[in-house]
């Protein structure tokens, strides 16, 4: 098999750039919050909590998907990508609303967003 075309390593190449960009974003986005509050003790741990949870409920997912032979669809990560989006668009919403967050809330709302993810791609995806 030959090495990668062009337009492969060019779209690597834009996706490397959009998840860098995306980091950037989100730590000014952390950084300008941290600063406006005056930065709690307690304000890193629930940033830690979100992004555990995170890893937990699209790596299970992904995981799963593997297994099945989905995630070799192109389909499957868009869908993946637009729930990841909403997740983030909504988690990112919510916490910086609040000054903590309980760990136990996270470990209470990791299944049901798990179960609607699996629910979401099953239907999606016809499996």
């Amino acid at each position: 098999m030959q090495g990668k075309t062009r337009w492969g390593r060019a779209r690597d190449f834009l996706l490397y750039v959009a998840i860098a960009v995306s980091v950037v974003i989100l730590a000014f986005a952390y950084a300008f919050h941290l600063a406006k509050t005056g930065g709690s003790q307690y304000s890193t741990m629930k940033w830690l909590g979100f992004a555990g949870i995170t890893a937990i409920v699209f790596g299970n997912a992904i995981r799963s998907c593997r297994r099945q032979g989905l995630w070799r669809r192109r389909k499957f990560w868009v869908l993946l990508g637009l729930f990841f989006a909403v997740h983030c668009v909504l988690g990112v919403a919510l916490l910086m609303r609040v000054a903590t967050a309980p760990w136990v809330l996270y470990a209470v709302l990791a299944g049901p967003e798990y179960v609607v993810l699996a629910m979401y791609l099953g239907h999606f995806l016809d499996s």
